[in-house]
C-alpha cells in the first residue's frame, strides 16, 4: 500500500511545489483562477462522473447516507470552531471535516485495494460527500463573509448543483455519452487536479508566513481523522444489511483521505482565509500519506 500511496501523492505534491513556485515568482489573480474551478470545470466533471456510474435504484439510499455522515460531521466540526476568533476561519471546518480528497486521493486506493470494478460504487458513495460540501459546505465559506440569504444565493447559482442532477438522469435512463463528452469529461478531470493543487500552492506562496493556527488545525485533525472513521465504523456496524461488507470498506477509504484539495479555491472565490485553507490541505495530505499504510488495514478488519 505504502508505493501506492506515494505514486499518487507524489504528482499531487509536484503541483503543490510547482504553484507555490509559480507564485512566488510571478503575481497570480488567485481569486479568478478559483472561479474558474469552480463554475467552469467542476461541473464538468461532476456531470461526466454522475452520468457514467452504474446507477440503481436500490443503492439510492447510499449517497443519502454518506450525505447525513458529511452533514453530522461538518455541523459537528463548526460547533466545535467556538473556540477559534472571529477571522472567518471556522467557516472552513464543515467543508474541511465533513468532505475530503476523496475523489483524486481516495479512489486510486479504493481501485487498488479492490479492483477496478469498485469505481462504480465508490462514485455513488462519494456523490452524497460531493452533494454536501458543494451545498451545505459552501453554505459555510460563504457566510463567512456575507449575510445568510446572500449565501443561499451563492449556493443557488452553482452550476455543479445541476451538473449533478443531470448527470444522475443520465445514469438513471442508462442514456449513454456521446465520445466527444467522454474526451471532455476526461480533459476536465486532468484540469481539476492541476488547478486544485497549483491553487494550493499559490496560497501558501501568497501567505505572508508559514505559521500554523493550532487550534484551526487541531479541530480540523479531530474531524477529519478522528470523526470521520469512527462515523464510517458505526455505519458498518448499525447497518441492518442494506449494504454489503464492500460499501463498508469504500466508505473505510473515504473516511481516511486528507480535507479537499478545492478548499482553497473556495475560500480564494469567496474572499475567505485562502493561506489558513492550503495548510490544512497540505497538512492533511502529509499525514495522510504517512498514516495511511498503517491505519486503514486495522479498520478495514475491524469492520
Amino acid at each position: 500500500m505504502t508505493p501506492l500511496l506515494l505514486e499518487t501523492f507524489a504528482p499531487l505534491a509536484f503541483l503543490i511545489v510547482l504553484g507555490f513556485v509559480v507564485g512566488r515568482l510571478q503575481r497570480v489573480d488567485l481569486k479568478s483562477i478559483a472561479v474558474v474551478a469552480i463554475y467552469a470545470i467542476t461541473p464538468i466533471v461532476a456531470f461526466g462522473s454522475a452520468a457514467r456510474l452504474d446507477f440503481t435504484f436500490s443503492l439510492i439510499l447510499l449517497p443519502l447516507c454518506t450525505f447525513l455522515i458529511a452533514g453530522v460531521i461538518g455541523l459537528l466540526a463548526f460547533w466545535m470552531g467556538q473556540c477559534l476568533k472571529q477571522d472567518g476561519t471556522r467557516y472552513l471546518l464543515p467543508v474541511a471535516c465533513g468532505s475530503g480528497n476523496t475523489g483524486y486521493f481516495g479512489l486510486p486506493v479504493a481501485m487498488a485495494l479492490f479492483g477496478a470494478d469498485a469505481a462504480g460504487l465508490y462514485f455513488l458513495a462519494n456523490l452524497g460527500v460531493v452533494i454536501f460540501e458543494m451545498s451545505v459546505g459552501y453554505y459555510f465559506i460563504a457566510r463567512g463573509n456575507v449575510a445568510p440569504a446572500v449565501a443561499l444565493k451563492k449556493v443557488a447559482l452553482l452550476p455543479v448543483l445541476y451538473a449533478l442532477t443531470a448527470g444522475l438522469v443520465f445514469a438513471a435512463m442508462a442514456i449513454d455519452l456521446p465520445d466527444p463528452a467522454i474526451k471532455l469529461w476526461e480533459f476536465s478531470k486532468g484540469a481539476y487536479v492541476v488547478i486544485g493543487m497549483m491553487i494550493a500552492g499559490i496560497a501558501l506562496a501568497q501567505a505572508p508566513g508559514f505559521s500554523l493556527n493550532p487550534r484551526l488545525l487541531s479541530v480540523a485533525l479531530i474531524g477529519k481523522f478522528a470523526l470521520w472513521p469512527l462515523a464510517a465504523i458505526a455505519f458498518a456496524a448499525l447497518d441492518p444489511g442494506l449494504f454489503d461488507s464492500h460499501i463498508h470498506d469504500l466508505i473505510i477509504v473515504m473516511s481516511l483521505t486528507p480535507i479537499a484539495a478545492n478548499l482553497p479555491a473556495y475560500a480564494a472565490a469567496n474572499d475567505g482565509p485562502v493561506a489558513e485553507a492550503a495548510m490544512l490541505v497540505l497538512v492533511t495530505t502529509l499525514l495522510a500519506l504517512a498514516c495511511l499504510p498503517f491505519i486503514l488495514p486495522h479498520l478495514l478488519q475491524t469492520v
